[in-house]
């Protein structure tokens, strides 16, 4: 059946993205990968208030961080959870996945979304990584489809079609 109402993905802290984006448009239904899930309403930070209070110590007088690929430099199991580890195996394609990344401020981490209740979309999870499996509870309660990948955070990038057989595994459970 045609449609013109998306799927919204939101990949980790898109996932807030991509809920606000389900209030806003005819969406068909969301799918959040390897991210932290939304209130189904309120205030919705970009990330757990932990990782904020990591970044926090990351960032240079001026407030400026890091590109985010360099935050776990010291930190090499958790580099290794996200496959920054398994990327940078392969120059080229690290070189240009860091040629993409943007130079934040660390302020952009208290700034929060007041989310619409959106929790009315059909929606579903992919799991990519251990690093969510409280989010992967989380979804199973809310009585969501949930796929596991073996793999990383970057499981997208690393692996990406096996991460499409996913979403579009989800995608057929959520719009039929």
């Amino acid at each position: 059946m045609p449609t013109d109402a998306p799927v919204l993905v939101g990949h980790s802290s898109a996932s807030t993205l991509a809920a606000e984006l389900a209030t806003k448009l005819p969406a068909r239904g969301i799918i959040i990968v390897d991210g932290d899930i939304p209130p189904a309403q309120g205030r919705a930070p970009p990330v757990r208030p932990a990782l904020r209070d990591f970044i926090r110590n990351l960032a240079r007088a001026d407030g400026t961080l890091p590109v985010w690929s360099r935050w776990f430099e010291q930190h090499p199991e958790r580099a290794a959870l996200i496959g920054l580890d398994r990327l940078s195996q392969r120059p080229g394609a690290f070189a240009a996945f860091e040629s993409g990344l943007p130079t934040m401020h660390v302020d952009w981490f208290d700034d929060s979304v007041e989310l619409a209740r959106w929790d009315h979309v059909p929606a579903g999870f992919i799991q990519a990584s251990p690093i969510y499996d409280h989010a992967t509870a989380e979804a199973l309660r809310r009585g969501w489809p949930v796929e596991r990948l073996n793999g990383t955070h970057l499981h997208p990038t690393l692996c990406p079609a096996e991460t499409a057989q996913a979403i579009l595994k989800i995608t057929d459970q959520l719009i039929t």
